[in-house]
């Protein structure tokens, strides 16, 4: 029974992980922040204490194991479902088109216009007007078109 438990709260933690992940949004998986780092580290310590020390190895692999089952039914039914991959990878997003800025769009996303100035001074854009569209990716890149 005491494997059970170590399975059933390795799949709840799993799907609080993701949900916590998905929260932080796509700029935060394009750019871990030290707070972020350290969240993820707080989580693998939450998971250290589910593993019971008396059968330390065997509750381990059951975690991992779960972990990994957890993950490819996650993977499976996202590549099935354009729902749970829309909410799980997120889709793009417009911020710049025909040279004015969605902020709307960037608020939303919790990106700064300090943000998307980096993106343009990376692809040597020096003028806003210049750009066709600007989309923040689904891994939390800017891609930028010129007009």
């Amino acid at each position: 029974m005491e494997l059970l438990e170590v399975a059933g709260g390795s799949a709840a933690l799993y799907i609080i992980i993701i949900i916590c992940l998905r929260l932080i949004g796509k700029k935060g998986l394009a750019e871990i922040s030290l707070g972020d780092l350290v969240l993820i580290i707080l989580i693998g310590e939450a998971m250290g204490s589910l593993i019971p020390q008396e059968n330390a190895f065997i509750s381990a692999v059951v975690c991992i194991v779960t972990l990994t089952i957890m993950n490819f039914l996650i993977v499976n039914v996202a590549f099935r479902s354009k729902l749970i991959r829309d909410y799980l990878e997120g889709s793009p997003v417009i911020l710049v088109k025909n040279g004015r800025i969605d902020h709307k769009a960037m608020k939303k996303e919790k990106l700064t216009g300090e943000d998307l100035e980096e993106a343009l001074r990376e692809k040597g854009i020096k003028d806003i007007k210049k750009v066709e569209t600007a989309v923040l990716e689904t891994d939390g890149d800017i891609n930028i078109v010129e007009k």
